[in-house]
């Protein structure tokens, strides 16, 4: 596939995990509310905990997703300046496997390793790290 029908394909796929992520964020406001309100006085330590942990849990996946959708943003407007799919570690152009995976990538795999090397996860180096438990798929892994 050529470059331009790659980021075409990707900005398709990025837009629509941008949606499932809003749609997602909307379902877990519905729930984070039903929870509250099935609730408001816990009868026992194991309906608080279970609460609490429940929000725990929702929280920290919203900060995934809203890391992700950080990212999907930026992706797209790399796409519309034409610098999109460019490795911002050694500026080669990303492969189409890696990029078909993780389209909002900004590194190639070789970098990304690195990268977490000396850093961390690129979400724990962008303001993340209270949820490095939180870790981003990687399908890409067998990537030279």
């Amino acid at each position: 596939m050529d470059r331009e029908q790659l980021y075409k394909e990707c900005e398709k796929k990025l837009l629509e995990e941008k949606e499932k992520i809003i749609k997602a964020y909307a379902q877990k406001q519905e729930t984070q509310q039903r929870i509250s309100e099935e609730y408001k006085e816990p009868s026992d330590m194991e309906d608080l905990s279970l609460m609490t942990y429940t929000e725990e849990v929702l929280d920290k996946l919203s900060q995934r997703d809203m890391f992700i959708l950080r990212e999907i943003d930026y992706s797209l407007e790399k796409i519309k300046n034409n610098t999109y799919g460019i490795c911002e570690g050694c500026g080669i152009e990303i492969p189409e496997e890696r990029l078909c995976s993780i389209p909002w990538t900004r590194f190639c795999a070789k970098c990304a390793e690195e990268y977490e090397q000396m850093y961390g996860t690129y979400m724990e180096s962008t303001g993340f790290e209270n949820y490095s438990n939180i870790k981003l798929e990687r399908e890409d892994i067998t990537e030279d």
